[in-house]
């Protein structure tokens, strides 16, 4: 599998066909760049390898490509209560949903 970033949320700023799905382990993500600003997402996702992107705009995926998303699971962030995650809020590894976002030929 070819991940080429690390996101927290899936985002797909091209048109494209793509396959979405969940993981138990998290994959390897040892050098690939990540897009993450929440700050306790990015200590975890940096703790396994991944380095911070030069940019903070990710530009999607070509065909082939795939991204490991690292979400706050529904119902343990704070965005339904504010409107937003709280970048103060402390999450582990298991607050995390993790999936594969993989852009089809």
């Amino acid at each position: 599998m070819n991940i080429v970033a690390v996101l927290s949320t899936t985002i797909l700023p091209l048109d494209g066909v793509y396959k979405v799905y969940r993981v138990q382990e998290a994959p390897d993500i040892k050098g690939v760049p990540h897009y993450i600003g929440h700050p306790a997402t990015k200590e975890i996702v940096e703790g396994m390898g991944a380095v911070q992107a030069p940019t903070k705009l990710f530009e999607g995926l070509q065909p082939g490509e795939a991204a490991a998303t690292f979400a706050i699971k529904q119902g343990r962030s704070t965005r339904a209560l504010n409107g937003f995650s709280s970048p103060h809020q402390d999450v582990d590894m298991d607050d995390l949903d993790i999936r594969i976002l993989v852009r089809l030929e």
